[in-house]
């Protein structure tokens, strides 16, 4: 592997991220391209789905397969992660990925809609051992000084690539005639160029080559949640991480719904605004990195977070302002070129900018403190609380679908939460000694 402190360029441009990034790129962009296909096809009527009555009831439980796939194979992933070497499972994880886009471009193709959705949850499985894989990579390939800085570039990388997925799933899908070759000619091509990435991971030595692997998910399940809450100062900033995961997922998976019954607007915007969250995403992400060169971050985090609630009730405040009507909905030109419409506009991007500052410092933290031996089965426990807090984040817009309830009340209910963590953050912060928040970065300071 590259020396951590003798390469000269920048570290976006070593081989000791680039690889990592790119693979973690491309395939959220893949996962983005499917999920935002589905979500955008069935209530605009392009792609039917089978066991629902009302096709909208099917939006939040799509919105929940990635991570119910998350947490049923967390307990296995944790433990892979840490017995084999880290860019042999980069490239495994990788190749699976390449697998199982040929099938969902193969639904699209053909239009079974079913089969499509299957490969949503088949993709949920293969984040579930790629997560902990690259996320406990970091903490090999980079200094501790350099993990706010590296989660922020993944960060900005993910929410763009998101961004990405999102135009171009919803994009393409509308297309008649010939939508789902495209986005099945999409999805092959970027799991790809993943897997090609992939291949340049360096080598990095198992956490814990000796571990026998254990498929009782009960019990694996409890051993990670006992490693978080026995490591010093892991479990807060893990719980934190799963919030955002929660209000995100809510937010995202209402867009489409809010696009459409408060904002009365046409596809193309519903797509504009999810993309409006990832552009923002990216922008605090890297935002993120710049704040806290040498310090944890968890002070700019804390502030972050009680400024997003307020934007988020910024959102629902203008949302009557830029609407459309049912009869003359709301274009992409009417929304850019609007007063209320470029408000709401920089409400979205404002909010989510604002959630990529709060979320960068809380995973370095977790990186940073979580022990080697068992960093990476600490990294699938995150990304099982993350799977976790989703599903209801999803699965709370059923509130929406079955009670006629006006979607824009869920960035009220957002903004309310967003403002409770800062308040308990600000406390938290208040009364825990200042050692706790390892605000010195400084080598000699790595195990704290």
């Amino acid at each position: 592997m590259e020396n951590k402190n003798q390469n000269a360029r920048p570290l976006f441009f070593q081989r000791r991220f680039w690889p990592m990034w790119t693979a973690l790129s491309l395939g959220t962009f893949s996962d983005n391209v499917l999920r935002q296909s589905l979500l955008i096809g069935i209530p605009a009527g392009i792609i039917s789905v089978p066991f629902f009555t009302n096709a909208d009831n099917a939006i939040p439980y799509i919105g929940a397969l990635l991570p119910i796939a998350i947490l049923i194979f967390s307990s296995v992933s944790g433990q892979l992660a840490d017995k084999y070497e880290t860019s042999f499972m980069f490239r495994r994880t990788k190749f699976a990925e390449v697998i199982l886009m040929c099938v969902a471009a193969s639904a699209f193709i053909f239009g079974q809609g079913a089969l499509a959705i299957a490969m949503l949850f088949a993709m949920g499985a293969q984040s579930a051992f790629f997560s902990p894989v690259r996320v406990s990579a970091m903490p090999k390939y980079l200094e501790p000084n350099e993990l706010v800085r590296g989660n922020g570039l993944c960060n900005a990388g993910l929410f763009t690539f998101i961004l990405m997925g999102y135009m171009v799933g919803g994009f393409l899908i509308i297309q008649d005639g010939y939508g789902g070759v495209a986005v099945g000619g999409v999805l092959i091509t970027a799991s790809l160029g993943g897997f090609f990435a992939a291949t340049r991971t360096p080598f990095a030595a198992a956490n814990d080559p000796d571990l026998k692997i254990s498929f009782n998910g009960f019990t694996q399940t409890a051993a990670m949640y006992r490693y978080v809450f026995t490591s010093r100062g892991v479990a807060p900033p893990l719980i934190g991480v799963g919030v955002f995961y929660l209000l995100s997922t809510a937010v995202t998976v209402t867009v489409p719904l809010y696009g459409r019954d408060a904002l009365h607007a046409d596809p193309l915007v519903w797509t504009a605004l999810n993309g409006l969250f990832a552009i923002g995403a990216g922008i605090g992400a890297i935002g993120a990195a710049s704040l806290a060169k040498g310090r944890s971050g968890l002070g700019f985090s804390t502030a972050a977070i009680g400024a997003a609630g307020v934007m988020s009730f910024a959102v629902f405040a203008l949302t009557p302002l830029a609407a459309g009507t049912p009869e003359a909905p709301l274009n992409l030109n009417g929304l850019f070129s609007s007063a209320p419409g470029l408000a709401l506009v920089a409400a979205f991007i404002s909010t989510s900018a604002l959630a990529g500052v709060y979320i960068a410092p809380l995973q370095a933290a977790i990186q940073r403190r979580a022990p080697s031996q068992i960093r990476a089965r600490i990294m699938a426990a995150s990304s099982f609380a993350n799977a976790a807090f989703a599903i209801p984040g999803s699965l709370s817009v059923l509130a929406i679908t079955q009670n006629n309830v006006d979607p824009r009340l869920a960035f009220v209910a957002v903004g309310g939460a967003m403002l409770v963590i800062a308040g308990i953050m600000f406390t938290r912060r208040r009364l825990i000694p200042e050692g706790q928040y390892d605000e010195s970065l400084r080598e000699s300071d790595a195990t704290n």
